[in-house]
């Protein structure tokens, strides 16, 4: 059997591929780490609240975020977000909000307007 060489371009050849063949449906964001955030969505999000929004409570909050910046509409049908957790004011009916996704796959209160 004749010997077969096998160079530095070689392995960095193979080694492309591999990374190549091995991303085919992999969602990470870049680089060789995962994307940690929403699954399939923003790592936050603008909304109304549609009713008062008490601290310690939970709401449902309509999102806001068709149209052109800073004439933000609800999308037709509204899309709404369930659940989100209230840990610092207590927020009034039609208030803007911004909800952030938690590690825990919940939404949390982190702005709101006054």
């Amino acid at each position: 059997m004749k010997p077969v060489g096998f160079t530095r371009q070689d392995a960095a050849r193979i080694s492309n591929v591999v990374r190549t063949v091995e991303r085919v449906g992999d969602t990470s964001v870049g680089g060789w780490y995962p994307y940690r955030g929403d699954d399939g969505g923003d790592p936050v999000r603008l909304g109304k609240t549609t009713a008062a929004w008490n601290k310690g409570t939970l709401a449902t909050i309509t999102l806001y975020e068709s149209g052109t910046p800073p004439s933000e509409t609800a999308a037709s049908p509204a899309v709404t977000l369930e659940k989100c957790v209230n840990k610092f004011a207590n927020v009034a009916t039609g208030k803007w909000v911004i909800v952030a996704k938690g590690g825990n796959g919940s939404w949390y209160l982190i702005s709101a307007e006054c």
